[in-house]
C-alpha cells in the first residue's frame, strides 16, 4: 500500500516537473516532418543545378505557411527564366500579398516576354489600382500577348475610377488590330460608359465580322440600353446565317427592352 502511493506521487511529481520544463521552454520548437521537408526543399534551391532548384519550387507550391511561400518569392528573382515563371504560374493560383513587389518589376522590367507576359497574367490577379501604370506601360507593347495580358490586367483592377480615366486605353483595345485582344477587352468589360456603346456599336457596322467577334460584340452590348437608332443593325442580324449570332442578336434586343 504504502508502495503503492508513493509511486502514485512520484508520477504525479513527474508530470509536474514535465509541465514545468515545457512551460518554461516555450521558445525551444520541437522538429516535425513538416520542418524537415522544408528544410529539403530549401537546401535543395541553394543548389547550382537550375533543374534541381526548379523541382524545389515546384515541391513546396500546394505547401502552407511562410517558409514556403519565401521560397516561392526568392524564386522571383531567380537568375533561371523559367523557375521565374514557374514562381509567377504557382502565384497565380495562389497570390501571396507580399510577393506583388517583385512580381511587379519582372512585369515592368523583364528582358523575356515569357516572364513579362505571365507577371503581368499574374499581376492582374491582385486587382490592384496602383498597378494601372504597369498595365498601361505594356499595353504599348509590340507583342498582341503582352497586350492582351495588359487590358486583363487593366479591366480587372477594382476600382471604378482608375478604368474611367483610362477610357481611352480600354477603346485602343476595343480598336486593336490583333482580333484576340479585341476578343480580351470584349470579354473582361466591367464598365459601361457612352464611349464604349457608340465602339461597340461602330465595331457592329464593320464588315465581314466574325461570327464569333459579331457574338462577343452583341454580348457586351447587353449591359446597354439599345438607341433606337442602333436597333436596326442588330435586327439585321436576326438573320444572319450564324444561329448562334442569331440568337445572340434576339437575346441583345430583348434585354433592351427590360433594360
Amino acid at each position: 500500500m504504502t508502495n503503492s502511493c508513493g509511486k502514485k506521487i512520484f508520477n504525479g511529481l513527474h508530470i509536474w516537473l514535465l509541465c514545468v520544463v515545457i512551460v518554461s521552454c516555450t521558445s525551444i520548437q520541437p522538429i516535425t516532418g513538416y520542418d524537415s521537408i522544408l528544410a529539403y526543399y530549401e537546401n535543395g534551391y541553394r543548389s547550382d543545378n537550375w533543374k534541381t532548384r526548379l523541382e524545389a519550387v515546384q515541391a513546396v507550391a500546394t505547401i502552407k505557411g511562410q517558409r514556403a511561400e519565401n521560397l516561392i518569392i526568392q524564386a522571383l528573382y531567380d537568375t533561371h527564366d523559367a523557375i521565374k515563371i514557374e514562381a509567377l504560374q504557382i502565384l497565380f493560383k495562389r497570390p501571396i500579398k507580399r510577393a506583388r513587389a517583385p512580381i511587379r518589376e519582372l512585369a515592368l522590367n523583364s528582358k523575356s516576354d515569357n516572364v513579362r507576359w505571365n507577371a503581368l497574367r499574374t499581376l492582374s490577379r491582385y486587382r490592384d489600382p496602383r498597378d494601372a501604370s504597369i498595365f498601361i506601360y505594356n499595353f504599348a507593347d509590340e507583342d498582341w500577348l503582352i497586350r492582351e495580358a495588359a487590358i486583363i490586367g487593366l479591366l480587372s483592377i477594382d476600382d471604378y475610377s482608375t478604368k474611367y480615366i483610362h477610357m481611352d486605353v480600354i477603346i485602343n483595345a476595343l480598336d486593336d488590330p490583333s482580333i484576340s485582344v479585341k476578343f480580351a477587352a470584349l470579354s473582361h468589360l466591367n464598365i459601361q460608359h457612352h464611349t464604349i456603346y457608340t465602339k461597340l456599336i461602330q465595331m457592329l457596322h464593320i464588315e465581314n465580322n466574325p461570327p464569333s467577334l459579331l457574338i462577343a460584340i452583341l454580348k457586351a452590348l447587353q449591359a446597354y440600353k439599345i438607341e433606337e437608332k442602333d436597333k436596326d443593325k442588330i435586327v439585321e442580324l436576326l438573320t444572319h446565317s450564324n444561329s448562334t449570332v442569331r440568337i445572340t442578336a434576339l437575346q441583345t434586343l430583348k434585354g433592351a427592352k427590360k433594360l
